[in-house]
């Protein structure tokens, strides 16, 4: 399955989602959690198309010393999560994991800054709710497990996971459906499932951020 662009992936979810009971029956109580950057812009599809709240998460990936596009964990707030067997493959001593967490954390908190989201905004909206997390794709998962480790910490109802594509091997727990439209063996990149993969740039995420 190829997806023409962000938008269309948000749709092709939004389908799905509508057929959901449990999410017609208490529609009253579901909030939509988008994971920056380019989840914010499948979120804003979806919530708007459910006409529910949708609340932009930052997740910080933690790097590998010296493969940034590795990743040894991530972190959301208070929660730090690591992909032990990769933190054991590389053979690190914990000096090195605390610089790398270090990292992840500075832009962690620019981020914060940059779009002025705060953690106390999870807690009063998440609280006995219908949570959907959703992302434009998932590669190694760690920025979703801690997603959902972080969130599991508010007490939802429940977590829906709801995301275009992801890898045939892909694992995720504490949360109580699963919605991925395609998964695949094949697994490079998230951009390769889609026609059209832009970077999200601050103006776009702030003029969805206003909405």
């Amino acid at each position: 399955m190829i997806f023409k662009d962000r938008q269309d992936a948000g749709r092709k979810l939004l389908v799905r989602l509508f057929e959901d009971q449990e999410i017609k029956k208490n529609k009253h109580k579901v909030v939509i959690v988008s994971l920056l950057r380019g989840g914010i812009v499948v979120g804003d599809i979806i919530a708007k198309g459910l006409q529910v709240k949708h609340l932009p998460l930052v997740v910080s990936k933690i790097p590998a010393p010296h493969n940034p596009e590795l990743a040894l964990g991530a972190l959301c707030f208070d929660v730090t999560y690591l992909e032990k067997n990769v933190v054991n493959s590389l053979g690190l001593i914990k000096a090195e994991i605390v610089d790398q967490i270090g990292m992840a954390r500075k832009k962690f908190n620019s981020y914060l800054k940059r779009f002025g989201i705060k953690e106390s905004l999870y807690s009063r909206s998440s609280k006995n709710k219908i949570v959907i997390l959703t992302d434009d794709g998932i590669a190694t998962g760690s920025t979703v497990k801690a997603a959902i480790l972080f969130l599991k910490s508010k007490k939802p109802k429940s977590i829906y996971l709801a995301i275009p594509v992801a890898p045939t091997d892909c694992s995720t727990v504490g949360i109580d459906r699963e919605l991925i439209l395609h998964k695949n063996f094949a697994f490079g990149a998230v951009s390769q499932f889609y026609e059209h993969f832009p970077q999200v740039e601050d103006e776009e995420v702030k003029k969805l951020l206003r909405n």
